[in-house]
């Protein structure tokens, strides 16, 4: 039998999040076998820290344009769940947008849910987005 370099990675990430206690759905492991190496790396360094980063002490939430964000999206609640669409979370990503943003941040898993991730977590995420994409995300928040 022959392998390559897909299915070694697809079979790496369901190796770790069994090690790691980390659970990836499918559509989770079909968006990772679409990203290049560097960010498979991340998302497999991401998911052998996890449960570190979930243990670690919370940090101070970012301010300026992200604490506008939380305030005008969810009232800052890190638990807040949009009843028109899948969006939760303090900065209310998306479903499909959290599983892409934070798997490129280096923190995916936690169901593909936003709502589902520690704060600090969903700060990060937020924190790399803003470095990363702009501000356009979250255009007609006022912020």
């Amino acid at each position: 039998m022959r392998l390559n370099l897909r299915s070694v990675s697809i079979a790496a990430i369901v190796i770790l999040s069994a090690v790691s206690s980390v659970s990836c759905t499918a559509e989770e492991i079909a968006v990772y076998a679409t990203m290049n190496p560097t960010e498979q790396l991340a998302v497999n360094a991401a998911l052998a820290e996890q449960s570190a980063v979930v243990d670690a002490p919370p940090a101070s939430q970012p301010g300026g344009f992200l604490a506008c964000v939380r305030r005008h999206e969810s009232g800052g609640n890190y638990s807040a769940e949009n009843p028109s669409s899948t969006a939760s979370g303090a900065y209310q990503f998306l479903d499909s947008s959290w599983r892409t943003l934070s798997a490129r941040a280096g923190y995916g898993g936690y169901g593909g849910h936003a709502a589902s991730a520690p704060d600090s977590i969903q700060d990060a995420v937020a924190v790399w987005t803003v470095a990363n994409i702009g501000r356009s995300p979250w255009n007609g928040t006022g912020c």
